[in-house]
């Protein structure tokens, strides 16, 4: 509630923090790196009004972009994660069809690519669900 009086992120995010905090390392360098943390969120924090000025000053489509690249080691290992093994056309499918904003009935596009996934993955890798019904 306090932070929220000052419009601060929300203490909800301490938890992550913790455990990516002292997860590694030798144990009696945990502190150091909670101080570490603490200064360097308190010179973002400080930065944050210059920040948010200078990207709400760039193109929407570069932002975009640049998320967008943020997002490619992890979409190149969802892909590998997805294709290199069975099922890999119903994964095809269900990403094809999520990413194509097909709106039915007012249902979003996630149910329906989840939907035309599983069903093109019945049809057309029988073999691939009759080895893992057979497991």
């Amino acid at each position: 509630m306090l932070n929220a009086c000052f419009g601060a992120v929300s203490a909800c995010v301490t938890g992550p923090t913790n455990a990516l905090l002292t997860s590694s390392g030798q144990k009696h360098r945990h502190y150091t790196s909670a101080v570490v943390y603490g200064f360097l969120s308190l010179v973002f924090a400080l930065l944050a009004p210059t920040l948010t000025r200078f990207m709400l000053a760039t193109p929407e489509a570069f932002v975009l972009a640049l998320g967008g690249i943020a997002m490619l080691k992890a979409l190149q290992q969802a892909f590998v994660t997805a294709f290199a093994t069975k099922f890999s056309l119903g994964a095809l499918v269900t990403f094809v069809v999520t990413i194509s904003g097909l709106d039915l009935f007012n249902i979003h596009a996630a149910f329906w690519g989840i939907l035309f996934g599983y069903a093109a993955s019945r049809l057309l890798e029988r073999g691939d669900h009759a080895t893992a019904a057979g497991q």
